[in-house]
């Protein structure tokens, strides 16, 4: 049972997590030069908020091209949407299919990776852009 209640509490966490670095993400994309909203990913009035936001979330990395930044900002935004759908399709696979340590491992994974690119993002000066 301990096993079970400690799956439970990572998985607890780890989707907090995703939803935490998703916000943090919609201010990234606010704070470009040409800015990027994306829906909340809860569902807000009866509306399907996580349809919505994944598909907003995919057209971000079109958009992104768009932006006047370096291509490695623009790599970085792309990576970092494409590792948050990682985390995400693999916690929602999760929940389907039940406890497998490697899943929770590769999300966490995945979402570290995250914030490695949100660190390379913010690191990035605006000042060189091309």
């Amino acid at each position: 049972m301990a096993d079970h209640d400690d799956y439970r509490e990572r998985l607890t966490t780890l989707m907090e997590g995703l939803l935490g670095l998703y916000a943090y993400m919609q201010a990234l994309f606010e704070e470009l030069p040409l800015p990027v909203i994306a829906p909340d990913f809860t569902p807000v009035n009866g509306e399907d908020g996580p349809v919505q936001a994944l598909l907003s979330l995919n057209r971000v990395r079109q958009l992104i091209e768009d932006e006047p930044i370096s291509d490695m900002r623009k790599r970085a935004f792309e990576h970092m949407v494409l590792d948050w759908f990682t985390a995400y399709e693999l916690l929602v696979i999760t929940k389907m299919a039940g406890a497998a340590p490697w899943r929770l491992d590769a999300a966490e994974f995945a979402l570290n990776r995250v914030l490695t690119w949100i660190e390379v993002i913010e690191e990035d000066d605006p000042e060189d852009e091309s």
